[in-house]
């Protein structure tokens, strides 16, 4: 990763916190980057369908059926690099 690759990684995690603390998380609920989105204690199915809503609008990344994956929402650092990926048009394979 380069370091301009590690600081618009930076950014966009940075986005993807601020979004989920100030529009899907109840209370006093902190998540940091690796924290279980899907555990059922942070992100409820309604809200991981507005997380990804909000991805696509933001970032201009086109959520494909494909592209919901547990894998893909499972930590802000795993959504980070999917977002990093698909708009630096690389190939997860």
């Amino acid at each position: 990763m380069t370091d301009s690759e590690k600081t618009d990684a930076k950014e966009i995690s940075t986005r993807i916190l601020d979004f989920i603390h100030e529009e899907l998380l109840d209370g006093d609920i902190e998540v940091g980057l690796e924290d279980d989105l899907l555990s059922g204690e942070v992100l409820y199915s309604l809200a991981v369908m507005r997380l990804a809503s909000w991805v696509e609008e933001t970032f201009t990344v086109e959520m494909k059926p494909a592209n919901m994956t547990v894998e893909n929402f499972q930590t802000v650092a795993a959504l980070t690099e999917f977002v990093v990926r698909e708009t630096s048009g690389l190939d997860s394979d």
